[in-house]
């Protein structure tokens, strides 16, 4: 089984729009508002209603879902799905609504809020016995979905004007929520406290927030603008323009890589850390797109106001998906590739190299194993096992996997313990190393592209070899 190759620049977001915008129709209702959706796999999305209604779909292939009714007509806002066969809502009556979306079945909305301003905007669950979900007053409850009737209610957000809208936890152990007010709040689920709100947008509403990591969140505002901030350590993050319409709502599958979508009917795809100038595309005619799940980093799927859904490849979002290319091969029928996107190099003028890329194993059956890494004349990686356990970071969404790493005649070789079908790699000082001529060359711009080979292979062994050619500024 062979992996294939698609050569990239910095970031891969096409401009163009297809003829025909590849939304489905999910909703009882055309003009039924879809405001959430959550997707625990590439294949089944759940998503919530204003009629108080749960469709669960397969993304590839929506057909037609069969509408469930869950909260007797409340409309609901925020939804949450820590597994296949578990999501939980919430509603604008100050209600959870824990259910199978496999066999939803009839289940009963309990009561976590209540008060003038109970209306429930939001919700995560970063594991199926914990949720956390926000009010447009300002506050938080924390519960186990399984007997939420005991939950407490706290006030975290002192002025009631503000409104929390929405929230995101990377552990069990911190949240992140953020409000109308353009401020963001991190705290401690089980004991919140009075976290201190930190004004991270002077002018504009929060409109959503997404954390693929304990350290680095992605918010985004009415004003088109994203803001990428350490929550333990916001400080004053650069907001970066990145639409020109009102952004409202965000999913960030990785640390390289957010998806948001807006009113008009567009998605936009940066990577977080260096957002650069981006051209949003029309992805639905529909001028309301209000929620978006990111299970991979080559599929998102969005709801809109009128009851539809669209799924697209965030690096191809205008309704055709790449497969295949140089290197592609295929077996039995399938074709299978492995794509690399959000790659990265930085530093080397400064003898401070970073490297970072994604990996996604795509097709039948695919998945990674091995992962090694080439590097032009000039740099280098250290063979030393200390540097190379402070500058190299493996990550599969949240989690760091098991793996192993090594020197192999010049190349960084890394074998992952168990399979897996995308990977997150990052590769910097001391662990990579560059030499003063290169230095030189790059400052005074004598050289300003670089080539790396990654050679990605699967778990049969088989590898293609894939050229990053990247910018060495």
């Amino acid at each position: 089984m062979l992996l294939g190759a698609l050569p990239l620049t910095f970031l891969l977001v096409c401009a163009g729009v297809a003829a025909a915008l590849p939304t489905a129709q999910v909703a009882s209702s055309g003009s039924d508002y879809l405001y959430s959706v959550a997707c625990p796999s590439v294949s089944q999305c759940t998503a919530v209603s204003y009629a108080g209604q749960e469709l669960t779909f397969n993304p590839t292939s929506p057909g037609t879902p069969t509408p469930v009714a869950i909260d007797s007509g409340t409309p609901l806002h925020g939804i949450a799905c820590p597994s296949a066969t578990q999501c939980t809502a919430v509603d604008y009556a100050g209600r959870e609504v824990t259910f199978n979306p496999q066999s939803p079945g009839t289940p009963a909305p309990v009561q976590i809020d209540s008060g003038f301003t109970d209306f429930l905007l939001g919700v995560a669950c970063p594991s199926v016995s914990q949720c956390t979900a926000v009010d447009y007053g300002g506050r938080e409850v924390t519960f186990n979905p399984a007997s939420p009737g005991s939950a407490t209610l706290v006030t975290i957000d002192g002025s009631t004007s503000t409104g929390l809208h929405g929230i995101a936890c990377p552990s069990v152990s911190q949240c992140t929520a953020v409000d109308y007010s353009g401020r963001e709040l991190t705290f401690t689920p089980a004991s919140p406290g009075s976290p201190t709100p930190h004004t991270i947008l002077g002018d504009g509403s929060l409109s959503g927030v997404a954390c693929p990591s304990a350290s680095q969140c992605t918010a985004v505002a009415n004003s088109g603008q994203e803001l990428t901030f350490n929550p333990t350590s916001p400080g004053t993050p650069t907001p970066a323009t990145i639409d020109s319409g009102i952004l409202t709502a965000v999913a960030c599958p990785d640390g390289f890589q957010c998806t948001a979508v807006d009113r008009s009917g567009q998605e936009v795809t940066f990577n977080p850390t260096s957002p650069g100038s981006l051209a949003p595309v029309k992805i639905d005619s529909e001028v309301l797109l209000l929620g978006v799940a990111c299970p991979s980093v080559v599929q998102c799927s969005a709801v809109d106001g009128a009851g539809q859904e669209v799924t697209f490849n965030p690096g191809s979002p205008g309704g055709s998906t790449s497969v295949g290319g140089p290197g592609s091969s295929s077996s039995g029928g399938a074709t299978h590739t492995a794509q690399a996107s959000h790659a990265s190099l930085s530093g080397v003028g400064r003898r401070r190299a970073k490297l970072s890329f994604t990996i996604t194993a795509t097709g039948k059956a695919v998945s990674l194993k091995t992962i090694s890494i080439a590097l032009p004349k000039g740099l280098g990686f250290s063979g030393s096992k200390g540097s190379l356990a402070r500058g190299l970071r493996i990550t599969v969404g949240h989690r760091t996997p098991r793996f192993t790493a090594k020197l192999s005649h010049g190349k960084l070789v890394i074998v992952l313990k168990a399979p897996v079908s995308t990977v997150q790699v990052a590769v910097s000082a001391p662990a990579m190393t560059v030499t003063r001529s290169l230095a030189k060359m790059v400052s005074s711009r004598k050289v300003k592209t670089l080539s790396i080979t990654v050679t990605a292979a699967a778990a049969s062994g088989k590898a293609t070899p894939i050229t990053l050619k990247l910018s060495a500024s």
